[in-house]
């Protein structure tokens, strides 16, 4: 490789590194506007100073207490769980479906779900709430639990099926030899060998309902049924906000998403990439 090429690439690498950090520090902005507010006095919010002169670390205490904090957090993880369960599951199965199963129309009915991801959620919004209004489901946790177990979004299909696809059909076959059911090779193979769409699909599926903040504010009305991004709201008042209390709430309630993006971060990568490089 000549000089003039190797010096290229060099170039290329640093201007790449210094976008890269500027593009970092552009979106670390509001992250850090959002800490250095929770820790400030009231007086100090609207100041000159982006740190304040005096941490106040009690911020954090005072907002955990401010609100009911561990009711909307209980709330969360009660609404939480169960879609976890009902979205990776029944996804998984859905995508095993269309991507093992040969049955007339099945084309034509994957290209439909596919389209439905272009259906804005506003179309479906008010036919949803009065359909379970009419069932008495309205300030209840059936609403935003209940749906999760009925396919668990086209995307999540579409992911978990492009994995399922790459994996190699002679391992169907040895299984059926053996005895297998379909049941069990969806149990026993499949499932395993698709660990890394299906955390892919968890992980999206918990930032989702822990970010949830539209349909709690739809369904639920009575306030020791809110959930956590709901309940952020009750440090609004009439007149004013008490933004350093909202700011240290929104930190708590950002760490358990930060930590589990983290944690799985290495499989969600790879269950992004691997879906991606899979036939169609």
């Amino acid at each position: 490789m000549s000089t003039s090429a190797i010096n290229t690439r060099k170039l290329a690498n640093v201007l790449s590194l210094v976008l890269l950090t500027a593009g970092s520090l552009i979106i670390l902005v509001p992250l850090l506007w959002t800490i250095s507010t929770s820790l400030k006095s009231p007086g100090e919010v609207f100041g000159d100073q982006f740190f304040p002169n005096i941490w106040k670390w009690d911020n954090y205490a005072k907002a955990v207490t401010a609100i009911p904090f561990f009711t909307f957090l209980a709330n969360t993880l009660i609404i939480l769980i169960p879609v976890l369960i009902g979205t990776v599951f029944s996804a998984a199965l859905c995508a095993y479906g269309f991507a093992r199963f040969k049955f007339r129309g099945k084309r034509i009915l994957f290209l439909v779900l596919l389209a439905t991801m272009m259906l804005p959620g506003q179309v479906t919004m008010i036919p949803m709430f009065i359909m379970f209004k009419e069932i008495g489901w309205v300030d209840t946790f059936l609403p935003l639990i209940i749906p999760s177990f009925f396919g668990g979004g086209a995307f999540n299909i579409f992911l978990i099926r492009q994995f399922m696809r790459g994996i190699p059909k002679d391992l169907d076959e040895a299984a059926f030899v053996d005895g297998a059911t379909r049941w069990t090779i969806f149990t026993k193979v499949m499932l395993p060998l698709s660990k890394p769409p299906l955390i892919a699909v968890a992980i999206f599926t918990f930032m989702g309902v822990w970010n949830d903040f539209q349909g709690p504010l739809i369904y639920l009305n009575t306030t020791d049924k809110y959930t956590l991004a709901l309940g952020l709201s009750m440090f609004k008042g009439l007149y004013n906000v008490e933004w350093n209390m909202l700011m240290a709430a929104t930190i708590l309630i950002m760490l358990p998403a930060l930590i589990v993006f983290f944690a799985a971060q290495k499989y969600f990568i790879e269950g992004i990439s691997l879906s991606s490089a899979m036939k169609g």
